[in-house]
């Protein structure tokens, strides 16, 4: 491992050069508020997450939460809660964002975590309320069909009054990490881990989200949906292993429920769910395999054991996997290859005891592949960020030479810009013009995405020379807390 000396230079220079060509704003487009992965608010918790690991460093003559406040403070915060259309209605255009990419959700949280204060914590809960009013009605309805159906069973006398069972064609709520309630589950830990005092305010949504996710809603993501039926502004569908990776699949919605309710990891279903992600892995350590094929046994859920538990790798469509394999190559990094299986099994591995060898053995098989790639001359060229690209890699490994070898490896990604954007008509705060300082109608020449936490390699890089010293260390916006 580098020195330590050595590892505060590099920080220091990424997050400089971070505010430097992404500058907190005093104004914030709507186009602008895409969550915590690229925007000003995932770079806010950027800088509180520094400011933990490094309480005395000072970026411009400022400790790091000083700019945590910097970029969160004119976020806006919404002036209502989130809406969820009716079920006569209900399109998959319409379906709400609930997740990482959620800025009403993640900007509430984000200012909670940055000033302690349990108004926020009540603001975030608040924005989320008609979400868990869903959520209770639905569960109860699970539980009570469950229920009915027990009853129905068990009787030798057909009740000719009994009124028919009523359905409902509202789509379930999404799932993952990006997009549903396994981003809500982060944030509602988030919040629980930097306002201790929060905990009786979020225990309660926590219990609720998890039931759901655990209960016979399939699991969803709405990038998995067929180009004409995605919400506006949406991204380009993922590539058809991200049915199963750490953002816009199972096993990081596997990794929320266990990470944010560790008793939640004695559940028979998710114990199935993750032996059967574990059957994707290549034998040359890739995972998921470029022709992964099904686990012969789906898991189930433990509310109902029925058809309509979630679906497993076993249950995806092939002829939906083959389409998207055949339109786009194959997605790297944490968000979708052996990067993000390495970092959700290292935190998996204490609650699922049975699991063990099957777990060791895979880390041990991805590392090799990541290895071998990174140290390949004629390799893929990858992106230098840390949910789509090479950052990541760096994580995967255990302190020693491999992981030092990889932190050196890191060059500027040659599409971002190195020098600091010229901005016109800036009215600025600060007086020392060497100080990045908010802006009231600025007009950057580089793009706001080089703020971006996940896809930009700068505060990518500060975060990963921040916790580059850890014996362990996790992924920001997953398992850092």
């Amino acid at each position: 491992m580098d020195d330590p000396s050595t590892q505060t230079t590099k920080i220091l220079t990424h997050l400089s050069k971070t505010l430097s060509l992404s500058p907190p704003q005093s104004t914030h487009p709507p186009a602008t508020l895409t969550g915590l992965p690229t925007s000003h608010t995932g770079t806010a918790y950027l800088f509180l997450s520094v400011s933990a690991h490094h309480p005395r460093l000072q970026i411009h003559s400022y400790p790091a939460i000083h700019w945590a406040r910097a970029y969160i403070s004119n976020i806006p915060t919404p002036s209502a809660p989130i809406s969820l259309p009716s079920s006569t209605q209900e399109t998959a255009r319409d379906t709400p964002v609930l997740g990482l990419l959620s800025d009403a959700l993640a900007g509430s949280a984000i200012r909670a975590c940055v000033t302690k204060d349990l108004l926020h914590v009540r603001k975030f809960l608040a924005i989320l309320s008609p979400v868990l009013e869903y959520i209770v009605s639905s569960n109860a309805n699970a539980n009570s069909s469950s229920a009915s159906a027990q009853t129905t069973n068990s009787s030798t006398v057909m009740d000719l009054d009994a009124p028919e069972p009523t359905t409902t064609t509202t789509p379930p709520l999404p799932s993952c990490l990006l997009h549903g309630l396994a981003g809500t589950l982060y944030l509602l830990r988030l919040i629980r881990h930097w306002v201790p005092s929060s905990a009786p305010l979020v225990c309660g949504a926590i219990v609720h989200v998890s039931e759901y996710l655990l209960g016979p809603h399939p699991w969803t993501c709405p990038s998995r949906l067929p180009p004409s039926s995605q919400p506006p502004h949406s991204s380009p569908p993922p590539p058809p292993e991200d049915t199963y990776g750490t953002t816009h699949g199972d096993l990081g919605i596997i990794t929320q429920l266990v990470l944010t309710s560790p008793p939640l990891a004695a559940s028979p279903s998710l114990t199935s769910r993750l032996a059967a992600l574990l059957d994707l892995q290549s034998p040359n350590g890739d995972w998921p395999g470029p022709s992964s094929t099904s686990p012969s046994q789906p898991p189930r859920s433990d509310a109902q054991q029925s058809s309509d538990a979630p679906p497993t790798p076993a249950q995806r469509e092939p002829s939906e996997t083959a389409a998207a394999a055949a339109s786009q190559p194959r997605s790297r990094g944490f968000a979708s290859g052996p990067q993000g299986l390495v970092l959700s099994l290292l935190s998996l591995r204490p609650f699922f005891p049975s699991l063990h060898d099957r777990i060791d053995a895979a880390v041990d098989k991805a590392r090799e592949f990541l290895w071998a790639r990174a140290v390949d001359p004629e390799g893929p060229t990858e992106e230098m960020n840390l949910f789509y690209g090479s950052l990541s890699t760096a994580l995967t490994f255990p302190k020693g030479p491999k992981r030092t070898h990889l932190l050196t490896q890191q060059p500027p990604s040659p599409n971002q810009p190195l020098s600091p954007p010229t901005y016109t008509n800036t009215t600025s705060t600060s007086q020392n013009p060497s100080t990045p300082s908010p802006s009231s109608s600025s007009t950057p020449t580089t793009p706001p995405t080089a703020g971006s936490v996940t896809t930009a390699p700068h505060p990518g890089s500060a975060y990963l020379h921040a916790v580059a010293a850890r014996d362990t260390p996790r992924m920001i916006f997953y398992n850092d807390i």
